[in-house]
């Protein structure tokens, strides 16, 4: 069975999910919707793209697409998703899902009102280094765990410049750090770790050419009893050829081992009292970071052809946002805030 496909926005991110798109069996790309016309034909060139149009609705109409593929800003997304719902097609929508949790909550209940598959583009729990460290951990190769850390260091984010050259609305973005970016590490917490109960947040804007928060630190309880750190600094970079590959460096602690992750991918074990070696594992270095958009779309089309559900479907990706939001409570109020 052969589903087709419509994306909606054509900016930086875009190229991911199109180019991701044509290697996808089962998939046939049918039209792109943009505002921007010359963008819009410019994407549908490069990716073959037969249809090109400004209005969604008016692509609704006449290409009648099973899956939608929102790619746009999240304060669009609300708009889009219910045209797309109200339209009969499943939602692919990137993240973040909405400008805030009533919102998402809103667009889920579209989703079942309309009885219509709805899923958050979410694809860090994808990417190869993110799944070899589930299944190391579902080995107990650890022991028990005790804690994880990760230092987010893309080094993108100085100077007044700062994103415009591929996202220029981050620089608008009032919530930035964990709205854009954070939230992907909640998510990929979520997957490694099991549910987090209690966050404690001390977040700062260091760029003032930005409107949101731009670093921060974030410690995570997690119902295991697991602690969590993400150390986050958006101007600083780590030791990497792709700085964004990995966007920085992790370190999972057990009683057995400790397992660390560095800016290329690698992974490296070190048994307790031992010396560290690495974890060689197979992945493949292209599309965006060890081709996990590749991975999320192939995943979501699985999902949607065998009518099941996703574990980033919109109502079970509504407690990461719920978690961000108990994130700048906390840091709002300087206090450890129970999820």
């Amino acid at each position: 069975m052969t589903l087709t496909v419509a994306g909606v926005g054509t900016g930086y991110f875009a190229q991911y999910h199109f180019e991701a798109w044509q290697r996808i069996d089962n998939i046939e790309l049918v039209a792109v919707c943009d505002h921007d016309t010359n963008r819009a034909h410019s994407t549908a060139r490069r990716y073959g793209i037969p249809m090109v149009f400004d209005d969604l609705e008016t692509m609704l109409h006449q290409t009648r697409p099973e899956v939608v593929d929102i790619i746009t800003p999240p304060d669009t997304h609300e708009s889009l998703a219910g045209i797309a719902l109200a339209a009969g097609a499943a939602v692919i929508c990137q993240k973040p899902l909405a400008p805030d949790v009533a919102t998402a909550r809103r667009m889920i209940k579209s989703a079942e009102q309309h009885n219509a598959f709805f899923a958050v583009h979410e694809n860090f729990r994808f990417q190869p280094w993110y799944q070899e460290i589930r299944r190391l951990l579902g080995h107990e190769t650890l022991g028990d765990l005790y804690s994880v850390s990760f230092r987010l260091r893309p080094g993108d984010g100085q100077g007044s410049d700062a994103y415009l050259e591929r996202q220029p609305y981050f620089q608008q973005m009032e919530r930035f750090l964990i709205h854009e970016t954070g939230i992907h590490f909640i998510d990929t917490y979520r997957y490694l770790f099991g549910e987090i109960q209690r966050v404690y947040a001390d977040l700062r804007r260091l760029n003032p050419a930005i409107a949101g928060e731009d670093a921060g630190m974030i410690l995570f309880d997690f119902k295991s009893g697991i602690r969590g750190l993400w150390d986050a600094n958006r101007l600083a970079d780590h030791t990497a050829k792709d700085t964004r590959l990995t966007m920085g460096e992790m370190l999972i602690e057990g009683s057995e081992a400790a397992l660390r992750l560095d800016g290329a991918g690698r992974l490296f074990i070190r048994p307790k009292g031992g010396v560290e070696s690495t974890h060689p594992y197979d992945w493949s270095n292209q599309g965006f970071a060890g081709d996990s958009v590749f991975a999320c779309q192939r995943h979501l089309i699985q999902c949607i052809l065998e009518k099941r559900p996703s574990p980033i479907s919109g109502c079970e990706y509504l407690r990461n946002l719920v978690i961000e939001e108990a994130i700048y409570e906390s840091n709002h109020k300087g206090e450890k805030i129970e999820v």
